[in-house]
């Protein structure tokens, strides 16, 4: 059985059609060319996706001068469908995570004890690890200090194990 349409009928759909496409395309919903990621509201640099962890991001969200000091947090968004996790430091090597700025390079700070200022360890003090689990849909905060960069230095590299460098981080006083 052949089914014939009619003119009007079919002007009718396609008009249907582009009204469905005008509406999308004004609700912000539609996407023309390619995706880019970009830098979500409070977030210092574009998102990076975290070494060997599907659906984890990455994000600069502070770096603040103060005193001498540079603090920085950085975001891991669990973006995937399941839970997540991973190590962030092993064996206590806090000095993976390190900031570049003005050709020098800046380690995590340590107290008089030598121990850092950073995200503690949550494993044994044997094992020396820090490790994240992010549920799926959340969030976690890895935060250090380091030596702040003279003032004249503006922007920083960050460079960590889980991810490709962060660079060109606007540094705030």
């Amino acid at each position: 059985m052949m089914v014939t349409r009619t003119i009007a009928e079919r002007l009718r759909e396609g008009a249907i059609a582009a009204a469905l496409c005008a509406m999308a395309i004004l609700a912000g919903t539609a996407v023309v060319g390619p995706v880019v990621a970009q830098a979500p509201p409070g977030a210092l640099s574009d998102p990076q996706d975290v070494n060997g962890v599907a659906g984890v991001v990455a994000e600069i969200v502070q770096c603040k001068r103060e005193g001498g000091v540079l603090s920085i947090r950085m975001r891991l968004r669990n973006t995937g469908s399941a839970d997540a996790g991973l190590n962030l430091v092993t064996k206590g090597n806090y000095d993976q995570y390190y900031v570049t700025g003005g050709s020098k390079k800046y380690f995590v700070l340590r107290d008089s004890d030598k121990t850092p200022l950073a995200n503690p360890i949550t494993s044994d003090a044997y094992s020396g690890n820090v490790g994240a689990n992010i549920p799926k849909g959340g969030s976690y905060v890895w935060y250090a200090k380091y030596p702040a960069p003279p003032d004249e230095v503006k922007k920083i590299n960050y460079y960590t194990p889980i991810t490709a460098p962060f660079e060109d981080i606007k540094v705030s006083d």
